[in-house]
């Protein structure tokens, strides 16, 4: 029995020392207080003088679009830096925690690298009820900063194999302030530091590989390290299959049925041709709203106009019919025999444009 008083004088007795120690460490907002004006920190300050290294990650969260018109991608992501600062080094002064998750405002008041992305038409970091910063120190005076950014970056596009294309998009992330004498930007070499958080779904491509890389940028101001990631992008054609590619078939076959319908239909045989004809204009008026102007020829430009070519050369055909029925008409199985080539050299033309086409182009299942 005394000896369970006298236990519970003792927990008592510890608990008490502890909340006494508890009540006695720093909090945030006073170990902050210490470090940024009692030691005469400054935020202008590089935190080493031989230079810093800072560590960057990129969490790919969404890729909400790609344009061909305005040659640009848009993603949304979450910027990862870190960097050691010596000058903020809490193990000695108490503190209740060994890491603090601090605010914003409190960012403001620390020396940052200046990071940006220099190729980019836009970017900001997300305000949804409050600017979207999460900053932790440790008690070694790591720093960590995560930015939840929307970034609309510069994509130079190359249709010549459109829509049978790949492209790849980059994205430039250096120190706008300070040289890699002052600041030396690094990937973080823990892991792979750009990698998507899910699954990335977009309309028009599949996202098939990210690669990150780290090059020397020469400006008159001396060297800068910049950060490269590059999104290689395989678009989806199916879609223009459908929409373009099997309407030629058909309009090409449906000028064939002019073949059998004999010298005698010249009426019904213009009508055919010319209406598929004006159908692959159509199509391809259509298609060619939706892209911008460019000064080469992309692979559906060789499709379409090859096969408004077959459909073309089928009324020449239809003319020549016509022509020779005005002036042999004691001879119409010779008509006939033209007619008879037509519905061989015809298919056989359109095979061979096929094997080369493809062959040249590919074909993906997409």
């Amino acid at each position: 029995m005394f000896f369970h008083i006298f236990l519970g004088l003792l927990v008592a007795v510890l608990g008490e020392e502890v909340h006494e120690l508890r009540s006695e460490c720093l909090n945030e907002a006073q170990l902050m207080e210490k470090l940024l004006k009692g030691s005469g920190y400054s935020k202008h300050k590089i935190p080493r003088e031989n230079g810093i290294t800072v560590s960057v990650e990129f969490w790919i969260q969404e890729i909400n679009s790609i344009s061909e018109m305005t040659n640009d991608f848009e993603l949304e992501l979450f910027i990862n830096e870190m960097w050691t600062d010596p000058s903020l080094r809490f193990p000695h002064l108490g503190a209740c925690k060994a890491n603090l998750t601090l605010d914003q405002q409190t960012l403001t008041k620390l020396w940052t690298p200046n990071t940006c992305f220099v190729n980019s038409k836009f970017a900001e970091i997300y305000e949804s009820s409050f600017q979207n910063v999460f900053l932790t120190l440790f008690d070694n005076g790591t720093v960590w900063v995560n930015y939840r950014v929307r970034v609309k970056g510069a994509c130079n596009m190359d249709l010549v194999d459109f829509p049978m294309d790949t492209q790849s998009c980059r994205l430039n992330y250096q120190s706008f302030t300070y040289n890699n004498e002052e600041v030396r930007l690094q990937w973080n070499s823990q892991r792979s530091p750009v990698f998507a958080l899910q699954e990335i779904r977009i309309a028009d491509f599949w996202l098939k590989d990210i690669t990150p890389a780290v090059i020397k940028r020469d400006y008159p101001a001396g060297l800068w390290d910049e950060l490269v990631v590059t999104f290689v992008f395989e678009r989806r054609y199916m879609w223009y299959f459908l929409q373009a590619y099997l309407p030629t078939f058909f309009s090409i076959f449906i000028s064939w049925i002019a073949f059998s319908l004999g010298p005698q239909a010249i009426t019904p045989r213009t009508m055919i041709g010319v209406n598929a004809l004006l159908s692959m204009i159509f199509h391809f008026g259509s298609i060619m709203k939706n892209l911008p102007r460019v000064s080469y020829i992309k692979a559906i430009d060789v499709w379409m106009l090859s096969s408004m070519t077959f459909v073309f050369l089928s009324l020449i055909e239809l003319a020549i019919v016509g022509y020779k029925l005005q002036i042999q008409r004691e001879k119409e199985h010779v008509i006939e025999k033209v007619d008879k080539i037509a519905r061989f050299a015809f298919p056989a033309g359109f095979s061979i444009f096929n094997i080369i086409y493809w062959a040249r182009y590919g074909f993906k299942v997409g």
